[in-house]
């Protein structure tokens, strides 16, 4: 095998079919790659067939296969992995991903052709496999942009005005050595990395897209997606790796600039709280933390941004309160609701409660009250809870 120019660093854990089908894929699209590479996987012990899949392609691709005896978690295993590389450039590449050769060739050769580039970012592909069609496009820019080094205040910019998050990428090796880039669970490790990348080199953000994101390999998909997740619950942690960005133009911009840059952040987090709030809605997550998102947005004065209304995420917070805090349900074996409940509500406690629920006007109403949960609707108010 030649040596690499491209080191590929997928880590792995227990995604045996995954890996196959993306292993297919790059048998395909760097079949006339022009540029000598390798591919790294790194199998986080996993408990399935891994090992016997990338055995498979051993005659088809250039493989090195890494496996712990043990695993050393996620993190970890992605640091571990891409530190493995011998290519002058690093491409990370999920398991349940893919890559696109010809644009990443036009990528690799961009940066050949200029050694001041110390980090190419690029927006990536949304595609389901199971229904054969594109979803889109992950961010996008009108045009290539080139941030020249240590102008940390002019990549913020482009991130706020484009709402780009610079994860998929390909690294010059021996600045990533230097770097020796971590992820840290206060400040989203892509704004952190990029900045730090920027204090080495200049940054290349291109246009096009060289990375396809699998929404759905499988008809039975139900596999976790970390990016899918993090969005409902990790905009703090964007709002510190944006700060940290901030933090590293020091002295370069004002202080009227910073406060600009601070208002514009909080609106790109109330758009990202605003997606958490419409993901979870639709995913029928805690609707008593939905609610709390809805409130911070609200208190951020962003709360016409939110999916759904309030009244709305209101009643249902209540309701899944009401049925399932372990503390307000301890003993109880059944619901007294008094007064006038909607349609929907009425629906709601018959098809969810693990107790017998029973609606009357007034308390004096019910059959007994022992080891009952009394829960009053706002339209009767007045109803004197001493009668029964």
């Amino acid at each position: 095998m030649a040596t690499p120019l491209v080191s590929f660093c997928i880590p792995t854990f227990n995604r045996a079919r995954y890996l196959q089908s993306l292993l297919e894929s790059l048998v395909l699209q760097l079949q006339d790659f022009p540029y000598p590479f390798e591919i790294v996987v790194a199998d986080n012990a996993s408990p399935d067939r891994t090992g016997e899949v990338v055995q498979a392609f051993a005659t088809q691709l250039p493989l090195r296969y890494l496996r712990h005896d043990s695993n050393i978690g996620c993190f970890p295993n992605v640091q571990f992995v891409m530190l493995q590389a011998t290519g002058r450039y690093v491409v990370y590449l999920s398991d349940d991903d893919c890559v696109l050769g010809e644009p990443l060739a036009r990528a690799v050769a961009d940066m050949e052709a200029d050694p001041g580039i110390a980090v190419t970012y690029a927006p990536w592909l949304l595609y389901d496999l199971v229904a054969g069609q594109s979803q889109g496009q992950f961010y996008e820019v009108p045009q290539d942009l080139r941030i020249p080094r240590g102008q940390h205040a002019q990549l913020l910019d482009h991130i706020l005005k484009h709402h780009i998050f610079p994860e998929i990428h390909i690294a010059r090796r021996d600045v990533m050595q230097r770097l020796m880039p971590r992820i840290n669970e206060h400040a989203f490790y892509a704004f952190v990395q990029a900045a730090d990348y920027l204090s080495q080199g200049d940054v290349l953000i291109r246009s096009e897209p060289f990375y396809v994101s699998i929404t759905r390999y499988f008809a039975d998909d139900h596999r976790s997606q970390a990016g899918s997740e993090e969005v409902e619950y990790a905009w703090d942690r964007y709002r510190g790796g944006l700060e940290y960005l901030m933090a590293c133009a020091g002295t370069r911009i004002s202080a009227e600039e910073r406060a600009g840059f601070a208002l514009r952040i909080q609106q790109m987090i109330a758009v990202r709280m605003s997606v958490a709030i419409r993901l979870r809605h639709a995913g029928h997550k805690d609707p008593v933390d939905t609610y709390t998102i809805a409130m911070r947005l609200r208190g951020m004065g962003y709360e016409h941004m939110s999916p759904v209304p309030m009244p709305q995420l209101a009643a249902q917070a209540t309701l899944h309160f009401l049925l399932h805090d372990p503390l307000l349900n301890r003993g109880v074996e059944q619901l007294v609701c008094v007064g006038r409940f909607d349609t929907a509500a009425t629906r709601y406690l018959q098809q969810h409660a693990s107790v017998p629920v029973h609606f009357v006007d007034r308390p004096s109403q019910a059959r007994s009250l022992d080891r009952a949960l009394l829960f009053v609707s706002e339209a009767q108010q007045d109803v004197e809870l001493d009668e029964a």
